[in-house]
């Protein structure tokens, strides 16, 4: 599938793989709604090309699906790629996480992307729309200090899975992107440690479009990522080392928290 002459949606594109997204595919006659709860990003996104147009919202509110589709609805009538990109993590040891903020997380992670998903399966019969979710690489190799996130993340990738057991969601391509040259970590926590290897958002957003381009189901933008879990296959000793330095990241943040 050739990305051009497109309406095509994109959430969290203030910042990040959304933004990056914006970039690359503004041109070849696309046309872009941005979302984020960012305005004042989504008011410089908009001046970059009068083909993207913005809508500011927060995800992590009820109801904030609907108005996409509300927008959708009176501006274009129809879309033809959704990019459900939005979302957020908190970094810090999982008992420390709170009620208030993983309920947030939860629902711009996962619920939101699902509501998104069951409008679109309400559209398919009349206007095909392929529907492109961020996951995480945390979706198969959680990272200590990201329980929240690596939950929310492993639920959308199961929640895919059990789709197409069911027959359906050829329309539906997961993305599982790992640690990214973004803003992620520093929105996560004051100067937390990087999980490694860390790729750039260019390189990140280069490959994901090449892997919908193509009719991908599921789409690694790290080509390391998919050797290591190969290569635990045979080795589960990689995993385990890899838990360990991430741990020791984990602790002496924490650390070093406590005594600042």
């Amino acid at each position: 599938m050739s990305i051009s002459n497109k309406h095509i949606v994109i959430t969290g594109a203030a910042s990040g793989i959304g933004l990056e997204m914006a970039y690359q595919l503004s041109g070849n006659g696309n046309k872009i709604l941005a979302i984020d709860i960012d305005e004042a990003g989504l008011d410089i996104l908009s001046k970059k090309s009068p083909q993207i147009q913005t809508l500011n919202l927060d995800l992590t509110e009820p109801g904030s699906v609907h108005a996409i589709f509300d927008w959708i609805q009176i501006n274009w009538k129809t879309i033809d790629l959704f990019f459900a990109n939005a979302g957020f993590a908190r970094f810090g040891p999982w008992e420390e996480t709170d009620q208030e903020t993983f309920i947030k997380m939860f629902h711009i992670n996962v619920l939101s992307p699902i509501e998104t998903a069951k409008i679109l399966k309400q559209m398919q019969a009349n206007n095909p729309c392929k529907l492109v979710i961020t996951a995480s690489a945390m979706s198969y190799w959680p990272v200590p200090g990201y329980a929240g996130y690596a939950a929310g993340k492993s639920s959308l990738h199961q929640f895919v899975e059990t789709i197409r057991s069911e027959g359906d969601g050829d329309w539906i391509t997961l993305v599982y992107p790992g640690a990214t040259e973004t803003d992620f970590f520093k929105k996560a926590g004051k100067e937390i440690p990087k999980a490694y290897p860390v790729q750039s958002v260019k390189t990140v957003v280069k490959n994901i479009l090449l892997g919908v381009s193509k009719g991908k189901k599921r789409i690694y933008p790290s080509r390391l990522f998919q050797v290591t879990m190969i290569a635990n296959r045979v080795l589960p000793i990689f995993k385990q080392v890899y838990f360990l330095l991430e741990r020791k990241k984990l602790r002496k943040w924490a650390e070093e928290r406590e005594t600042s």
